[in-house]
């Protein structure tokens, strides 16, 4: 009990004692198609956006932290006539994944310092959802499709790998690539067969950014 007492009184001095950075970062995001979907097998994927955010205690040699990412995925196909229209599969617009992570860094290698590490968290997906529209009826020409959007909610999980090249004391300039995997699912009720809108995909977001270190 004394030890956990002491912990306890430590604690805030001890992160007191430590630096804490913030970062804000954009750029793209390219994204693989969903695994084992039938219904997206022949789409083409359109490169997203990427964006994030992180606040992270800076240890020696080390750095843990939370932080959220939003990115996109869409995709395309032309199942319509005559063939030249593009329909897009909104697999999420967006994605938004507040997690969790932890940096081993390495110092005194650059005017900065180099990191990779590893993030879990949620994924809190914006699927949309297509309506066709026909000329004759349920079994006429498409003519065209209305999209509208539910919430699914899953898991991310991966790693990432960057630098920081400091500007001033304070101020850094960041270029990061990560691999994510993310799984969520929106169920339709009455589905009997595989569920269209289970997504599984791994993603490549890089982006580019600024640290401030306080």
């Amino acid at each position: 009990m004394k030890k956990l007492l002491l912990l306890v009184v430590m604690l805030p001095l001890y992160c007191k004692a430590q630096n804490f950075e913030f970062g804000l970062n954009g750029g793209c995001n390219f994204h693989f198609l969903p695994i084992h979907n039938i219904y997206t097998a022949g789409d083409k994927a359109v490169i997203g956006y990427a964006a994030s955010f992180k606040a992270d205690l800076v240890l020696p040699s080390a750095q843990i932290g939370v932080g959220v990412d939003v990115v996109n995925f869409s995709q395309y196909n032309y199942l319509m006539p005559v063939y030249t229209n593009k329909v897009y599969d909104h697999v999420a617009n967006p994605l938004i994944s507040p997690y969790a992570f932890y940096n081993r860094t390495w110092r005194n290698i650059i005017n900065g310092y180099l990191y990779t590490g590893l993030m879990g968290g949620l994924a809190i997906a914006k699927i949309g959802l297509n309506t066709w529209e026909y000329a004759n009826g349920p079994y006429g020409n498409p003519t065209g499709y209305s999209t509208s959007y539910n919430s699914a909610i899953g898991f991310t999980a991966g790693l990432q790998t960057g630098a920081v090249f400091m500007i001033s004391k304070q101020l850094g300039a960041n270029v990061e690539a990560a691999l994510r995997y993310t799984d969520y699912n929106y169920t339709i009720p009455g589905t009997i067969l595989q569920d269209p809108y289970h997504y599984r995909l791994f993603y490549i977001p890089i982006t580019v950014g600024l640290r401030y270190l306080m």
